[in-house]
């Protein structure tokens, strides 16, 4: 058979197809590697810019993968440490993957599997004390999404928390306490310019919206045991922290009073809270006095009544007198509301240290920073 006629008898419908899906294939794994070097050159940049802020990032190793579908950054044994502080924090991690498609590098997701641990320094009684916080979860996934007007918003979920406190002395490691949790989620994004308060003049500031949920939550020897008790059923919250100062993380022991000073609010849209003998739901605001405790008004729904009473007469907040009358009160006031049964509207308010829960003087409230 001559040349000519071997050419002719190839079949182009079923060669072309397959030499451009190869050419394609070729051309997408050069683009998918250098894509790759890319990301992991803009790593090591930011690792370095991130010097000249306080703030060391370090791993053991760095590996490549998720072909073809996904760019998959993997960091074994992760640690960063902010030194611009007075009281140096770090933490370090077993692992952290990062996932995002190869198309679509604005969304990124995070899943950290392992131990964690974060330490820091802290002044008790007048020393420096070492503090070792190991965290173990079963599921530690985060996500990171760029959106079209610039803003970022971040989601965080954890399930089957344990954390360990352990006191770190010239003897060893001493066990200081422990907390659990089923289930963790925080969703945040910064607001738009539009959606808050323009700053002051010649100041910036910042203003976030964030969803917080928090499932069978338990802590032990972790200091002074409330009233409520040691484990919150449900906490969900609606909430946005506006009038943030820029320069917040200058000076840590300065916080308080720089938040203070800014007029930093955390309005509440929407809350719900189970705590031992608290059932409440509702919405409000607070701020930081110059003392840097919470204060501000609430306006909430109360359930529970008979066993919220007998709980704050336990802990001496009351009389078993003033109980009862209070009771036979409240009860009343719920029937003038039109509440359903055992739930009434009240008022709480933190003051001058103090936050009240209608009449009563529930608890004292200390800074919280």
């Amino acid at each position: 058979m001559s040349r000519s006629k071997k050419l002719s008898s190839i079949r182009w419908s079923l060669f072309l197809p397959a030499l451009a899906l190869l050419l394609a294939g070729v051309g997408y794994s050069i683009w998918w590697v250098k894509l790759a070097d890319r990301i992991e050159e803009e790593l090591l940049v930011w690792r370095e810019e991130q010097v000249e802020n306080g703030i060391i990032a370090q791993w053991n190793a760095l590996e490549r993968g998720g072909f073809p579908y996904r760019l998959e950054i993997r960091l074994a044994q992760p640690r960063i440490e902010l030194t611009n502080t007075r009281h140096p924090v770090s933490w370090t991690a077993d692992t952290l993957n990062a996932q995002m498609l190869a198309y679509n590098l604005d969304h990124v997701i995070i899943d950290a599997p392992g131990a964690h641990q974060v330490s820091y320094t802290e002044t008790r009684d007048e020393t420096e004390q070492h503090v070792a916080l190991d965290l173990l979860a079963e599921t530690f996934w985060a996500s990171l999404v760029l959106e079209d007007d610039g803003r970022e918003r971040f989601a965080l979920d954890l399930t089957d928390i344990r954390l360990d406190r352990t006191f770190e002395t010239d003897g060893g490691r001493d066990a200081a306490g422990h907390a659990a949790a089923q289930r963790l989620q925080l969703h945040a994004r910064p607001t738009s310019p539009a959606e808050t308060n323009a700053p002051r003049p010649g100041t910036q500031s910042l203003s976030y919206d964030a969803a917080l949920r928090a499932e069978n939550v338990s802590w032990e020897g972790m200091g002074a045991t409330p009233w409520t008790g040691t484990h919150i059923t449900t906490l969900e919250a609606q909430m946005r922290l506006s009038g943030l100062p820029g320069d917040l993380l200058a000076d840590e022991d300065q916080i308080p009073a720089r938040a203070f000073q800014a007029g930093t609010k955390l309005a509440v849209s929407e809350f719900k809270l189970l705590w031992g003998p608290i059932d409440m739901t509702g919405y409000g605001e607070m701020v930081l006095d110059s003392k840097g405790r919470p204060e501000g008004q609430f306006r909430t729904s109360v359930g529970n009544l008979p066993s919220l009473i007998d709980a704050l007469v336990d802990a001496r907040v009351m009389t078993r007198q003033s109980a009862t009358l209070a009771f036979a009160g409240l009860t009343a006031l719920s029937n003038l509301q039109g509440e359903e049964s055992g739930r009434v509207r009240l008022p709480v308010a933190m003051k001058e240290g103090v936050l009240f829960l209608g009449p009563v003087a529930a608890a004292r409230l200390e800074p919280i920073l």
